[in-house]
């Protein structure tokens, strides 16, 4: 789905995009595929990081931890003003939180950020607006202490638990997110130095 330039200097200038439709969420959402090779057609080498991936059921929340899912983002049904934030996004702001989701896949991706949605995407800047690609819900990941560095891609479904920032923001790539999560120190740490996944060679 493409959208002109207008609609994307609004999504822009606003902390939730205007107009999107259920239509959008239902039809376009199943659009997007899981994939792990780029635009161009590049393998992509996924990384490894035991502690965060789902592996059968999720670890027990910590105390002070809420789960938080991405289809609690929003009020339903979805009004004439697009979509709004629900009252317990707004409710868990600055709260410490689970989210479950995939890593966005960026051919250019940005240090000291990751972005993290419900369904597996692969997003080529080149070919494609950022607006056009992700789903509403998307959510921008800061990882503490990257300096320089991007964060490797880890493929697969994973749990990530950090800090909920609500609200519009301008990002160090110029882009404005809605909502952020603020990774602490040690899993920051700890997913910088994910290794890359070592896989059999072929017989």
């Amino acid at each position: 789905m493409h959208v002109n330039n207008d609609l994307r200097r609004r999504r822009t200038l606003s902390a939730w995009p205007a107009g999107v439709s259920a239509l959008w969420l239902t039809a376009g959402l199943l659009s997007l595929t899981p994939t792990v090779a780029l635009a161009h057609g590049e393998a992509v080498t996924p990384h490894r990081l035991p502690a965060i991936e789902v592996r059968g059921e999720l670890p027990p929340l910590k105390a002070g931890v809420a789960s938080l899912k991405f289809g609690e983002f929003f009020a339903m049904p979805v009004g004439p003003l697009g979509l709004e934030p629900s009252a317990r996004l707004l409710a868990l702001n600055g709260k410490t939180v689970r989210l479950v989701g995939y890593m966005v896949r960026e051919e250019e991706p940005t240090a000291g950020r990751f972005l993290f949605s419900p369904l597996p995407v692969v997003l080529g800047d080149e070919d494609e607006s950022l607006s056009d690609d992700l789903p509403p819900s998307t959510v921008t990941v800061h990882v503490q202490g990257a300096g320089t560095q991007t964060t490797p891609y880890i493929d697969g479904l994973l749990h990530l638990t950090g800090t909920l920032e609500v609200g519009a923001q301008e990002e160090a790539d110029g882009r404005v997110s809605s909502v952020r999560l603020q990774l602490d120190a040690p899993l920051s740490k700890r997913l910088l130095r994910a290794r890359p996944v070592v896989r059999a060679a072929a017989r």
